[in-house]
């Protein structure tokens, strides 16, 4: 569905699988009570840390969740401490802005590999 929440996903793909909030729970490592209130919006989306796991347990496209996770926060999450000098340079570089849409372009086609290789 275009424009479904992050807790919907999570609940619709929940109850597609016919798993209990405690399910999710144990393999995340967090209370079910904190599952529910993802689901219900009354949270943010989990945090990029535990997106592999959720997307194991409730069979889920690991792009598709961290993309939703990601709009929804209005953030993306990046630990620049795990990076390298050119790695944070390059994000600084794009947060700056005054690529083409070309370069752009490119960018994404490297990106988009680079993540196929990694999930």
């Amino acid at each position: 569905m275009i424009g479904e929440s992050f807790g919907e996903l999570i609940r619709a793909s929940r109850r597609r699988l016919n798993k209990s909030l405690q399910d999710v729970a144990d393999a995340l490592g967090v209370s079910a009570v904190y599952v529910s209130e993802v689901e219900r919006c009354k949270r943010p989306p989990f945090t990029m840390e535990r997106l592999p796991a959720l997307s194991r347990v409730l069979e889920l496209d690991l792009k598709k969740l961290i993309t939703t996770a990601w709009t929804e926060k209005r953030m993306i999450e990046w630990d620049p401490a795990s990076a390298s000098d050119k790695q944070v340079q390059a994000l600084v570089e794009l947060a700056r802005g005054g690529f083409s849409d070309k370069e752009l372009d490119d960018i994404l086609v490297i990106a988009t590999k680079k993540q196929q290789e990694m999930f």
